[in-house]
């Protein structure tokens, strides 16, 4: 066990090393942002913190490293984090990820239960757990969007919208099987 934590330590440094000489202008953004990213996944993973035992914690300590601070570090890598659209597309990622997140869970409900951790699908049930999650297959879709007609995102506002449109239609379609079912 003791030489398994060789690997973790060595890429963590490695991610830190590169995200300090990633961007231009010595703002360092994305380091500090790769840095609390890199913190959220261990904290989801080591005791005691732990949080892949905690529920919901689990899911946000999945959302926000990974869904909305990695997103936000890889824009910091040409512009600044400064304004509102890198954070915006954080979010959308990060609500999707909040409930994504929880997908795996059920197929190893097992073994979590086994190992203590107490998933959505163990607190909840399995059919309330993925209504639970079922707007996070919708809702960051309809935020692309918003985000294009407000023109907080910068894109092609036609493409995003078209997007938008088959993202939400995917998401809200694999959810009628489950209503159905319901």
């Amino acid at each position: 066990m003791r030489e398994a934590w060789w690997f973790p330590w060595i890429t963590y440094a490695i991610a830190l090393t590169l995200a300090w000489f990633v961007e231009p202008a010595g703002r360092h953004e994305c380091f500090w942002i790769v840095l609390v990213a890199a913190i959220g996944t261990f904290v989801y993973s080591v005791p005691p913190a732990r949080t892949k035992r905690l529920g919901i914690w689990a899911n946000l300590t999945i959302a926000i490293p990974r869904g909305v601070l990695l997103k936000v570090a890889g824009w910091s890598a040409v512009k600044t984090v400064a304004g509102f659209e890198p954070w915006y597309i954080g979010a959308i990622f990060g609500l999707f990820l909040l409930g994504a997140s929880t997908t795996k869970d059920f197929a190893d409900m097992e073994g979590d239960a086994r190992g203590g951790c107490r998933t959505l699908p163990i607190i909840y049930g399995v059919r309330r757990a993925a209504w639970m999650i079922s707007p996070s297959f919708v809702v960051p879709f309809l935020m692309i969007a918003v985000g294009a007609w407000t023109r907080v995102l910068t894109g092609n506002a036609s493409l995003l919208q078209l997007l938008s449109l088959v993202m939400t239609a995917y998401g809200a379609l694999r959810l009628l099987p489950d209503a159905a079912a319901s």
